[in-house]
């Protein structure tokens, strides 16, 4: 199957792509869009772990306060000392 490039612009970035990295026409344009799917791929990791985060931090926030006191308070005593 071809590929027909039909962007001036596009095809010179492939064509110094492949000069640079000395690669055929092909193989440049199979590594650019490799690397523009890991991206995508990455992105979607991050949203997903962020998605998880929050999630989280949201079933935390609607649990119930145990001790209304200050983590300061609840951990030193008067003296600065652990409790």
């Amino acid at each position: 199957m071809g590929i027909n490039i039909k962007h001036d612009g596009h095809e010179r970035a492939i064509r110094q792509l492949a000069a640079s990295r000395g690669l055929s026409l092909t193989d440049a344009i199979g590594l650019a869009v490799g690397n523009e799917l890991a991206r995508d791929r990455e992105q979607e990791r991050k949203d997903d772990f962020m998605r998880r985060v929050r999630e989280v931090q949201a079933a935390f926030e609607a649990a119930p306060v145990l001790d209304p006191r200050p983590y300061r308070e609840i951990l030193y005593d008067e003296n600065g000392l652990p409790q």
